[in-house]
């Protein structure tokens, strides 16, 4: 029998979507979640047990894997773009006659129907997203009609650009294990708009050379638009559709001239003004406020990076701001 999986190993704890001790529960589970087929189970015995977990994002979802014996199963084309990563034991996608292993260095990305084994203890993590909504992102990031996107590649995750997209896809991950009731949709749709962007400048979904290509500066009252449109909607998930909706420029020249002409980019203007309002709700303090009540409500879900941050800006630690006006508000 294996041991059974650490849960220091386990991510997405706390959204289990299946878990199932006998082989023939297996797929009569998971088809109708995924439209995955069982083609092979190794010797268990009576000790079987697999389980999922799954999480939707704005865009996307996750689905963390594992089971304790070979597991095979075969998924079909349906339209979604996969990305498939280790997180202990071994693994490995078929496709076709060729044979893919996933590692710890290794990822396979796909829109193609695959065969998917699971040795024992193999743990994986899949991001998973439709293909259009990839399509239209890739649209939108590089400023040209694509047409149907096809993928079928392996990425080398120890190559920088792949490291950038598994550090924020990580961070996801990490947030949703620990986030609890305090979800903050601002914090996650940003995050995975970076990881979708990351993951374009790879290369693996052809978005590098067009992304790379140059591109015109956008007008000056262009980012005078998408400047007051973030001022306006700062509490809000900051998208680039949605800035190249109001500027009425291409994403790459808008960043470009945004940059250019304010120092900064249009999603680190965003976070500028979040830090500033933070700061504001620290010095007017209420009774029951707290750095991490005011963190939250600024679309901050990363308590150590937001202390990191307002340090950096204001030159003092968040809580050392909120002790102080407490104070004052006494003596007043």
């Amino acid at each position: 029998m294996s041991e059974p999986i650490a849960p220091a190993q386990e991510i997405l704890g706390a959204h289990r979507v299946f878990d199932v001790a006998r082989i023939d529960a297996l797929e009569a589970t998971l088809n109708p979640l995924n439209g995955a087929k069982l083609l092979n189970v190794g010797s268990a015995g009576h000790d079987f047990h697999a389980f999922g977990n799954h999480y939707f994002l704005p865009l996307s979802e996750l689905w963390f894997s594992w089971s304790n014996t070979q597991v095979t199963m075969r998924y079909p084309e349906d339209g979604m773009l996969r990305l498939r990563l280790w997180h202990g034991g071994k693994g490995a996608t078929c496709r076709g006659r060729e044979t893919h292993l996933v590692t710890a260095d290794k990822a396979v990305l796909s829109t193609a129907a695959s065969d998917v084994d699971f040795a024992a203890g193999f743990g994986q993590i899949c991001w998973r997203v439709h293909r259009e909504r990839m399509e239209r992102k890739l649209a939108i990031l590089t400023d040209r009609s694509l047409s149907a996107l096809n993928i079928d590649a392996t990425l080398d995750l120890t190559a920088p650009q792949s490291a950038m997209a598994m550090q924020i896809l990580g961070c996801m991950t990490r947030w949703i294990d620990n986030a609890g009731t305090n979800q903050q949709p601002v914090f996650l749709a940003e995050l995975e708009q970076a990881f979708i962007t990351s993951l374009a400048s790879v290369g693996a979904v052809g978005g590098t050379s067009l992304l790379a290509a140059s591109a015109p500066k956008a007008a000056p009252f262009q980012v005078r638009r998408v400047e007051a449109h973030i001022e306006a909607n700062w509490d809000k998930p900051i998208t680039i559709e949605d800035l190249v909706e109001v500027s009425g420029a291409s994403a790459r020249s808008l960043f470009r001239s945004f940059k250019e002409s304010r120092g900064c980019t249009p999603m680190e203007f965003a976070r500028r003004l979040r830090l500033q309002q933070a700061r504001q709700m620290l010095e007017h303090p209420q009774p029951a406020t707290t750095v991490s009540e005011v963190a939250f409500s600024c679309g901050f879900g990363d308590l150590g990076r937001f202390a990191k941050d307002f340090h950096r800006a204001f030159g003092l630690r968040p809580s050392e701001l909120l002790a102080r006006h407490r104070v004052l508000a006494v003596v007043a």
